[in-house]
């Protein structure tokens, strides 16, 4: 096979990755079990939950003057719990989605559709923000241009 021709057909290289990206983190190799995962998500979703509604109570209550930084403290805690919370979810939502198209198979072709469907947005929107993160560091790294 031509060099070239490999690294140019994107249609090949897509199937080749498919089976592999439709597998994420459950590969035959992981050997922790299922159920206790999803559960320990779950408690540390709920948990994540209520740290960023304590945070932003504590906001909000924190009214005097001497208080402004103390407030901005509080908002900044909150919204780094809100983002520890977004990621289980995403995780959870996944595994979840995952599993009901297993269970369906081809037992239920029209209902199998919707999870498979909003499975490939979340994956869609896992690759927006890689892209988005990769220019990022891309701009973070290179060399300030001098000022005409």
């Amino acid at each position: 096979m031509d060099k070239n021709k490999f690294l140019t057909d994107v249609q090949t290289l897509r199937q080749r990755a498919r089976p592999h990206i439709d597998v994420g983190t459950m590969t035959p190799g992981y050997s922790a079990d299922h159920g206790t995962v999803l559960k320990l998500l779950n408690d540390s979703l709920a948990a994540e939950i209520v740290s960023v509604l304590r945070y932003r109570r504590h906001h909000f209550m924190a009214k005097s003057m001497q208080s402004k930084s103390i407030a901005a403290e509080f908002l900044v805690n909150s919204t780094e719990e809100q983002v520890h919370a977004d990621q289980l979810a995403k995780r959870i939502a996944i595994v979840r989605f995952r599993d009901i198209i297993q269970c369906l198979d081809d037992k239920d072709p029209a209902m199998r559709h919707m999870p498979e469907s909003i499975l490939a947005v979340e994956k869609q929107h896992a690759d927006e923000l890689a892209d988005l993160l990769q220019d990022v560091s891309a701009g973070m790294n290179a060399k300030p241009r001098a000022v005409q």
